[in-house]
């Protein structure tokens, strides 16, 4: 069988300047890329329009280039699997979205309460709004279709069941187990139609072909809802490795 190329990213939010957690990441990024003779991109993730600054991603831009490190693909130098900036890419997460509604794997949710932000790093929590069953879950088409009309617009949620443990096979912790009810129904798509950070990033990496996720262990506690959209997309999943 042949191995796939290694192919990694590192996708940093322009809302600030290169931290030292972001700098340590595309560093352990570059290095693996160059050993294995792989391919690192830089993919940056602006969606937060509210906070993005062209300054930040330039900032970023020049921090990574003093400190030596290069990339294969990005925004500055394009490549065979862009547009590399989130903003650019919304016509991929849509017709994702739309085929997660369409199987009944995701739904449309008018709750005042749906989520607006799921950045990394900060997972639901049983106790909290969304660890409790949305009742749109249970509006028929009719319904949905007549709220529509009076001029709601909802958000979409994804379906999980939640008496299934997930497991996150890491190549540093080994299989990381989070039990049923972890991860409960989670916003993937705001009402604006602007995608949240874990379908995003699904999205992406299996666009870009991106065959290593190696992150900071924070995002660990994202991983189970990736690995959900992953199966309820029916695509295959990266290898995840967690650095602390």
């Amino acid at each position: 069988m042949t191995q796939k190329k290694v192919r990694v990213r590192f996708a940093p939010s322009p809302t600030g300047y290169l931290h030292v957690g972001g700098a340590r990441t595309a560093l352990f990024n570059w290095l693996f890329a160059r050993h294995h003779g792989g391919e690192l991109v830089l993919r940056v993730e602006d969606t937060d329009t509210s906070r993005n600054r062209d300054d930040f991603a330039q900032g970023i831009y020049d921090g990574l280039h003093w400190l030596g490190i290069t990339w294969d693909e990005g925004p500055d130098i394009g490549g065979p699997v862009g547009p590399y900036r989130q903003s650019e890419r919304l016509d991929s997460y849509r017709e994702a979205a739309e085929k997660l509604r369409a199987s009944g794997k995701a739904y449309d949710c008018f709750c005042a309460a749906a989520a607006v932000s799921d950045a990394p790093g900060q997972p639901e929590s049983p106790g909290t709004e969304a660890a409790v069953v949305c009742p749109c879950s249970a509006l028929t088409e009719a319904e949905i279709a007549a709220r529509k009309a009076a001029g709601e617009t909802p958000a979409l949620r994804m379906k999980v069941d939640v008496t299934r443990a997930i497991t996150v096979p890491d190549l540093i912790r080994g299989d990381v187990v989070f039990p049923p009810g972890t991860v409960t129904d989670f916003v993937i798509v705001k009402r604006d139609g602007g995608p949240l950070y874990n379908f995003a990033v699904v999205t992406d990496d299996y666009s870009m072909g991106i065959t290593h996720v190696i992150r900071g262990e924070e995002h660990l506690a994202n991983t189970p809802k990736q690995l959900l959209i992953y199966d309820a997309l029916g695509l295959p999943p990266p290898a995840f490795e967690s650095r602390a």
